[in-house]
């Protein structure tokens, strides 16, 4: 990624101008990570657009939680970032990550808005079932993909993810083709088809002491998450 050229009071000041809160938010990540500043550089015209476009305190959230993950990519120095590389609108993967010698797979963000749901055994899941299924359909089918969720502050839904994907798998094997069609598919086999693109989620805590990550593998996954991958992943926030 090439070296930041704009000084740095004029690039918050052309991403984040309109949104003061976003800016004491956004900005000192800037200062801190050269990297984030590089990205942000680059994407200006896409973030300082999204930043204009914000319609409330929710959105407001989710533009700073998925710029947080950018960051967070952007940590480890052997991925490379692209933002929206399958172009603005579309239901696509927010990320497009290269790691090692173009191995590349695609990030996906969703913030959980409110407090995330703690599914139990046989009851609807809530927020976080229909936040899976929302997202599903926005993953490419030929290469791997990752979903990255998260929710404001502290949260018991970290030990959650993956009773989430056991619940969602056995609800395909009891062949519940109803709950799958009010989630948007066209039945069982439509919702596997899309399930088996997921190579993994991973469940974010934004805890400023002890920031926290929760890596779920799929092991229906097309295109499975290496092991090196899967520990660059998972491993602490620096």
């Amino acid at each position: 990624m090439q070296r930041p050229t704009i000084p740095l009071d004029q690039l918050i000041a052309y991403l984040f101008g309109a949104d003061p809160l976003l800016a004491a938010e956004v900005g000192p990540c800037l200062v801190a990570s050269p990297r984030f500043r590089a990205f942000a550089e680059v994407y200006r015209d896409k973030i300082r657009k999204k930043a204009r476009g914000l319609r409330d305190d929710e959105s407001r959230r989710d533009l700073a939680f998925e710029l947080a993950i950018a960051l967070r990519l952007l940590e480890e120095r052997r991925f490379a970032v692209e933002y929206e590389s399958y172009g603005v609108g579309q239901r696509a993967p927010d990320f497009r990550v290269t790691f090692r010698s173009g191995l590349r797979f695609n990030v996906e963000v969703r913030r959980l808005r409110g407090a995330a749901a703690t599914p139990g055994p046989t009851a609807d899941p809530g927020r976080l079932i229909r936040a899976v299924c929302d997202k599903l359909g926005q993953l490419p089918a030929a290469m791997m993909n990752m979903l990255v969720i998260g929710a404001d502050g502290p949260s018991s839904a970290t030990d959650t993810l993956a009773p989430v994907m056991q619940w969602l798998e056995a609800r395909a094997a009891q062949k519940d083709e109803a709950l799958f069609v009010q989630r948007g598919f066209a039945g069982t086999r439509d919702f596997l088809r899309h399930y088996q693109r997921l190579s993994g989620a991973l469940w974010v805590v934004s805890e400023p002491a002890a920031p926290r990550v929760n890596l779920w593998r799929n092991p229906q996954a097309r295109h499975p998450l290496p092991p090196d991958l899967a520990r660059a992943l998972s491993q602490p926030a620096s």
